[in-house]
């Protein structure tokens, strides 16, 4: 289907390194690539046995999330850790390292363009004072209620970035009503399974959804668990010719945690 691809995580060869603009520093590293060649977002899942990755000053706004072990983020300040379920947040020209003192998996998101976005919804992030956030298991937003659970580690109202990345997932048989959204958007399957079109996707599977691409999924009956990642603040939108409706933790309301290291 246009607009839609899909990556089949048990598929995906191991790489002779990392592709980005990241050094990675480890005795034993594996680097599988998670998203379709040629769009606009990438996605990697590295694992080290311990050791380091870096970012020099070229690079937009990236996000890590810790599927196993735990990280520390090392700058100016002393180490911040972030666990299993937390997430990284290096924001567009910061340079940084993130260090792990054992085995760790991570889930590595960015995009192509290096440059933020300036004119999505929220308009340009400020051009100063970016930095690198260490967000906890529970994230900065949350919506928890029986059946459902849904947490921003970041959700594009941060004055200096315009990065999305959400955790949200039902214990039971969901369907989602047709939909789009007004970026290019990442969906990668942490538990369950759901099913787009003919496509079915079980963990460590990656579905790719262009802008403005209407689409529904269907769960399993024991639900599903996926992370969304964008490059910038998305509008939703339900019905066709229907009113679009600004996404994110603030936009909806959502409790604020601040779950921040």
């Amino acid at each position: 289907m246009a607009g839609l691809a899909v990556v089949a995580g048990s598929k995906a060869p191991i790489l002779p390194g990392h592709p980005e603009n990241v050094d990675v520093r480890s005795e034993s590293v594996s680097v599988r690539q998670l998203s379709p060649d040629g769009v606009s977002l990438w996605l990697y899942e590295v694992a080290l046995a311990s050791g380091e990755v870096r970012w020099d000053t070229e690079h937009g706004d990236e996000a890590l999330y810790v599927l196993e072990g735990a990280v520390h983020v090392c700058g100016n300040s002393a180490p911040r850790p972030v666990p299993t379920r937390g997430a990284v947040v290096v924001e567009s020209g910061v340079a940084v390292s993130v260090r792990c003192d054992g085995p760790v998996r991570l889930l590595h998101m960015g995009p192509r363009e290096l440059s933020p976005p300036a004119a999505g919804p929220l308009g340009a992030a400020e051009n100063n004072g970016h930095s690198v956030h260490a967000v906890g298991p529970r994230g900065i937003f949350e919506k928890c209620e029986p059946g459902r659970e849904t947490r921003f580690y970041a959700d594009s109202s941060c004055p200096t970035c315009r990065i999305t990345l959400m955790l949200t997932g039902r214990s039971q048989r969901y369907v989602s009503e047709a939909h789009s959204h007004s970026q290019d958007e990442l969906i990668h399957l942490l538990s369950g399974e759901i099913t787009v079109g003919r496509d079915v996707l079980g963990p460590g599977d990656t579905l790719y959804v262009a802008a403005d691409r209407r689409y529904t999924f269907t769960s399993g009956d024991s639900g599903f668990s996926f992370l969304n990642y964008r490059r910038d603040a998305s509008f939703h939108t339900l019905a066709r010719g229907g009113e679009p409706v600004l996404e994110g933790g603030a936009a909806h309301g959502f409790a604020y945690v601040g779950d921040l290291r």
